[in-house]
């Protein structure tokens, strides 16, 4: 019997040291767990960080992006453009009464004169763009002053895709203001080199600007 009991007690023993044990595993589990949390915690705080810091980039970006905004200037393309005579020419077909407006202007860069057509009073379509004085001066000189010759001619000075310019443009250097060009006695829409070509080109070169703006 006492053998017994002894037996019983070593057995209780070993029944207690195993929980024990089993205690220290689960705390040793969760101790070894705590790191990667610790990490895990750190990663997302550096990832916010980083994710606040790219959005306050982006708005200062978008902060100086309206600062230069505000701070732009329009530039006017035809500044440098200083108008020295402004007229209104009547179409080369006589039974219209419609004007075209016209603009010459001295260009402050290359000081050269440059002329273009501003209105038509009766809508017709037409090309705004500068026609270099000197091109038309060279394009004229190179014609037979005693052969009348077209209005296509001009296409050689002015571009834009109005089949207007041409007829327009051969308007303004017909009228009396500009008088670069006479109207043909073959034909209304024929035209012949003024034999003054030369002092016209002195008269209008001579000419200073107005105290008027670059009409638009």
């Amino acid at each position: 019997m006492a053998v017994k009991a002894k037996n019983t007690k070593a057995s209780d023993k070993t029944s207690t040291d195993k929980p024990i044990k089993a205690d220290e595993k689960l705390n040793d589990e969760i101790i070894s767990d705590l790191p990667v949390a610790a990490e895990v915690t750190e990663v997302a705080e550096v990832a916010e960080v980083a994710e606040v810091a790219e959005v306050a980039e982006v708005a200062e970006v978008a902060e100086v992006a309206e600062v230069a905004s505000d701070n732009k200037v329009d530039i006017d393309p035809d500044s440098q453009y200083k108008t020295v005579l402004v007229g209104q020419a009547k179409t080369l077909s006589v039974k219209s009464k419609s004007l075209i407006g016209f603009e010459l202007a001295l260009n402050s860069d290359d000081k050269c004169c440059y002329l273009r057509m501003t209105g038509n009073s009766n809508g017709g379509l037409f090309s705004k763009e500068w026609v270099s004085l000197d091109a038309v001066f060279t394009l004229l000189e190179q014609q037979n002053q005693d052969k009348p010759f077209k209005s296509s001619i001009f296409k050689a000075v002015i571009k834009g895709g109005s089949a207007n310019n041409v007829s327009f443009l051969s308007a303004v250097l017909r009228c009396d203001e500009m008088s670069l060009i006479l109207k043909s006695e073959k034909s209304q829409f024929l035209h012949l080199v003024n034999p003054l070509l030369i002092n016209q080109r002195d008269r209008l070169a001579k000419l200073k600007p107005l105290p008027t703006s670059t009409l638009k």
